[in-house]
């Protein structure tokens, strides 16, 4: 991270997507407390380089929601969860495999929250 960090800058994609990694490694350890943090930090970084419609931003969106979903924090992972859809869908196309993860991720907040 440091080393990417340094050559690339703090506001580089791939700094971000390095952001999401060691999230998901914390994650996945069980280590919640930087998880947050981390997540938000690279999807603040996708926003202002990428833009709010590019199809990384929508993948940083979806990473957070799943973040929140995992947690129970349904009410932040919905709209998320939404919002990365539409990228998607506008972006990609229906028949992209990235899309094809948005409507799984949501239907399966829905059914955890009972909306289903």
């Amino acid at each position: 991270m440091r080393i990417r960090g340094e050559i690339l800058g703090e506001n580089h994609p791939d700094y971000a997507t390095s952001l999401n990694n060691l999230a998901a490694f914390y994650n996945e350890t069980g280590n919640l407390k930087n998880v947050e943090s981390f997540l938000l930090e690279a999807l603040k970084i996708k926003r202002e380089v990428l833009g709010k419609y590019h199809p990384e931003y929508a993948t940083s969106l979806d990473n957070l929601a799943g973040f929140y979903d995992a947690i129970g924090n349904y009410e932040k992972a919905e709209p998320m969860y939404i919002e990365a859809l539409r990228i998607r869908k506008e972006n990609l196309g229906e028949n992209h495999p990235d899309y094809a993860t948005s409507p799984n991720n949501l239907c399966s907040l829905l059914q955890h929250n009972r909306q289903l």
